[in-house]
């Protein structure tokens, strides 16, 4: 994975542990790390070596504090389902609960996550892992005071494609005045999760009421030229140009 400009306060560093880090994934300007969310990976740990042999970019989402490269990526056509590494932080706010026709599988990597399914939630540890069925409602979040690495089989690579679309959308709106990442805005959220709605439903409401609330969105959305996802997102260019990438020392 190449490596883009860092800052003078980037790159590796002995932490009090005494255990290497990395200081990565900040927001890029012109190619150059502005302040915002950083993900401190430790090279030798599970995680940081899968990031390292991924051929795929480290993607961010500043607005969340979340990071992710991928792991597997199916070609167009196949039936095998993405892989995707993520980092949580302790900021990162859970997604609101959902559902999806297939089943979906956590493996924490490094840290405690929390899955929440149909309201119970479960710590898993490293090493550890779950497989939520299909139709069950779910969420995930960090409870711990440091950031959380795990990997997720998702339910196809339209659900990379929408988590991409908002992160990307967040990256190209930028910072408030006050130096927050508010994200891709409402209308913009609406309309990716309106686009993936047959396979990511919101546990918010009934089937019939979300399917009318969606097609209305769609239309609101597509009246005011507003897109929903966007394959855009996923090339790999776009990442870099827009994410610090890990700068490996041998």
């Amino acid at each position: 994975m190449g490596s883009e400009p860092r800052s003078r306060d980037g790159g590796q560093r002995i932490d009090d542990g005494g255990e290497r880090t990395l200081r990565t994934g900040r927001p890029l300007v012109d190619g150059t790390p502005v302040d915002g969310p950083a993900l401190d990976v430790h090279p030798e740990r599970p995680a940081s070596v899968l990031l390292r042999q991924s051929p795929h970019p480290l993607v961010s989402d500043p607005a969340s504090e979340t990071w992710a490269t991928l792991l597997e990526r199916p070609e167009q056509g196949e039936t095998d389902r993405p892989v995707l590494l993520q980092w949580v932080s302790p900021a990162s706010p859970a997604p609101p609960p959902h559902s999806h026709p297939t089943t979906e599988t956590f493996r924490t990597l490094e840290g405690t996550l929390t899955v929440v399914c149909d309201g119970d939630p479960v710590r898993l540890g490293p090493g550890e892992s779950l497989t939520v069925e299909a139709g069950q409602a779910h969420t995930f979040r960090n409870d711990t005071d440091e950031t959380v690495a795990f990997r997720a089989k998702l339910p196809s690579m339209r659900t990379v494609t929408g988590l991409y679309t908002a992160w990307g959308l967040a990256h190209e709106r930028g910072r408030d005045d006050d130096g927050s990442y508010p994200g891709p805005g409402l209308l913009h959220s609406l309309a990716i999760a309106a686009d993936l709605y047959d396979e990511t439903a919101m546990a918010m409401a009934p089937q019939p009421a979300q399917r009318l609330l969606w097609a209305v969105v769609g239309r609101v959305a597509s009246l005011s030229g507003v897109t929903g996802i966007d394959e855009a997102y996923l090339d790999p260019s776009f990442w870099t140009r827009h994410v610090e990438q890990p700068a490996w020392e041998p």
